[in-house]
C-alpha cells in the first residue's frame, strides 16, 4: 500500500483569485500542483487538509483527521504573523493570515504528539522555527540588507537555480543529497533569525541565511527554505527529499 501524506492547504478569498473567479463571498482552498506531483512521484498518495474554521479548537477531530495520514507536509505561502515570535508589523511585511498560522501550529503540535513524520517547505520551514521558539527576519530583500542573493527571485522560472547552499555534515540533508553543496531556487523574502530551541541548522546560503533545519531528537522533522517541489520534475536530485520522507514512513510503519 502507498503511504498517505497530508498536505496543508490554505484559504483564499475570490477577490485574490483574479476576475475569472471573483464571486462575492466565495473562498477557495489552495495548494500548488507541484506538491501533489512530487509526493506522488516519491511513491505516496497526497491528501489535502483544508483550514476548517468550525474545527479550529476541536483537537479530537484534528487527531482523527491526522490518523488518516502517515506524514504531514507544511507548504509555502504567505508571511507569518510577527506576534507569534514576539515582533510586530514592520515595513515590507507581506500579507498575513493569523487564523492560518494558528491552525497550522496546532496541526504541527498534534502531529508531533502523534509522532507523525513532518516536512516543512518555505513558509512551513519558517513555521517550524517559530513553533520551536525561534524568530524571523521580516524582510531580507530590502535595500538595508547586505546580500547579493535575490532571495525572492520571482523574475525567473520556478525551477531556476538561484544560488547554492552549503549542507552541514552529519545532518539528514547531508544523508539525503550525499553532497556538501546543492543549487536551489529561491522564493522567500522572510528568513530565519533566531534558530528555534533544539533545532539543528542543516544548510546555509552563501550569505549566511539558514536554509535547512531539523530536530534530530524527533524521528523525522525536516524543514527547508527553498521549494524542492518546484524543481523536482526537472532536477531529479530535488525529488530525493520527498523520496527520503516517503521511504522513512514506509520503513517505520
Amino acid at each position: 500500500m502507498y503511504p498517505k501524506i497530508l498536505v496543508m492547504s490554505y484559504k483564499v478569498s475570490s477577490d485574490k483569485m483574479g476576475e475569472d473567479y471573483n464571486f462575492q463571498g466565495v473562498e477557495f482552498n489552495l495548494i500548488t500542483q507541484d506538491y501533489a506531483e512530487s509526493i506522488s512521484a516519491a511513491g505516496a498518495i497526497p491528501l489535502l487538509m483544508p483550514y476548517l474554521e468550525a474545527r479550529q479548537n476541536d483537537e479530537a477531530y484534528i487527531r482523527e483527521f491526522l490518523n488518516l495520514a502517515d506524514g504531514v507536509v507544511l507548504p509555502g505561502g504567505s508571511d507569518i504573523d510577527p506576534a507569534l515570535y514576539g515582533s510586530y508589523p514592520q515595513k515590507n511585511l507581506g500579507s498575513i493570515t493569523p487564523e492560518r498560522d494558528r491552525w497550522e501550529l496546532k496541526i504541527l503540535k498534534i502531529a508531533k504528539e502523534m509522532g507523525k513524520p513532518i516536512l516543512g517547505i518555505c513558509r512551513g520551514f519558517q513555521l517550524i522555527n517559530v513553533f520551536y521558539g525561534g524568530s524571523l527576519k521580516v524582510d531580507v530583500c530590502g535595500n538595508s540588507v547586505e546580500t547579493k542573493i535575490p532571495h525572492m527571485a520571482s523574475m525567473v522560472p520556478k525551477y531556476y537555480k538561484t544560488h547554492k547552499l552549503n549542507i552541514k555534515p552529519g545532518t539528514r540533508l547531508a544523508e539525503v543529497f550525499a553532497a556538501s553543496e546543492i543549487a536551489v531556487n529561491s522564493f522567500h523574502h522572510q528568513a530565519v533569525d533566531k534558530v528555534g530551541n533544539n533545532l539543528k541548522v542543516s544548510a546555509v546560503a552563501p550569505d549566511g541565511f539558514v536554509e535547512g533545519i531539523e530536530d534530530s531528537d524527533y524521528p523525522y522533522l525536516v524543514g527547508v527554505q527553498w521549494h524542492p517541489e518546484m524543481m523536482a520534475a526537472r532536477e531529479p536530485v530535488q525529488l530525493k527529499l520527498f523520496e527520503d520522507f516517503v521511504q522513512f514512513i514506509i520503513k517505520n510503519k
